[in-house]
């Protein structure tokens, strides 16, 4: 398990646990030793959806102060919350999913799909507002963490965010295919976590000495 920084690809916490430990179990250990280890603390925490746990989207948001982008695993998934679709859409009374209109700090704002035109409601906008505007809907992150979460799920702000973990699959590629982190040669988890560790001095060590180089030819 490894904590990348997205921006540089590069590893911040790294904690190794038997194939046996399920991922959900290590977030949180990781998470506080990225937080220990960077000078800035991170405003988001990607993970994929075997992440996807109450308890840690709490514990990111009230400890951390940041927000946890992961997607929902709805395996299991019976019925929505009253009110709203899986993905924390509100949907109204004539069962049209709101349209997503922004958000400002803990809140998503979302507008009636009639009035937007988005929808053809038999009702009107006027059966569930005397405005113009439409019906409005606030969701409240600190309400529900999971489901609501600051950009919407889904919109294109949350898809650009998420697809920056795509950084851990180049880093893991990267180790496996050039240090031999697939395939170790080696018994035993401290071993293993020896070796990880190495993996992840070499790539800082390569990375740092390119960009002294760099700097030595900017100079010049």
């Amino acid at each position: 398990h490894v904590a990348i920084d997205t921006k540089s690809e590069l590893p911040v916490a790294i904690e190794i646990t038997p194939a046996s430990v399920h991922d959900s179990t290590v977030a949180m250990k990781l998470v506080k030793k990225a937080s220990d280890n960077l000078v800035k603390d991170p405003r988001y925490y990607l993970m994929d959806s075997a992440y996807d746990s109450t308890d840690i989207y709490e514990a990111i948001m009230n400890d951390y102060h940041a927000r946890a982008i992961i997607p929902l695993n709805l395996r299991g998934a019976k019925e929505p919350k009253e009110g709203f679709d899986f993905d924390g859409t509100p949907v109204c009374s004539a069962g049209f999913r709101m349209i997503y209109w922004g958000c400002d700090k803990n809140f998503n704002k979302f507008r009636c799909p009639h009035v937007l035109g988005k929808e053809d409601c038999p009702f009107g906008s006027s059966w569930c507002s005397d405005s113009n505007y439409g019906l409005v809907v606030k969701t409240n992150v600190k309400d529900d963490p999971r489901l609501f979460c600051t950009p919407h799920r889904g919109t294109k702000n949350w898809e650009k965010l998420y697809d920056e973990r795509t950084s851990a699959e180049r880093y893991f590629s990267r180790s496996k295919e050039h240090l031999g982190l697939e395939s170790p040669t080696l018994r035993g988890i401290k071993k293993i976590e020896t070796h990880a560790y190495l993996c992840a001095i070499s790539l800082l060590a390569t990375v740092l000495a390119v960009n002294k180089a760099k700097a030595g030819k900017i100079a010049a």
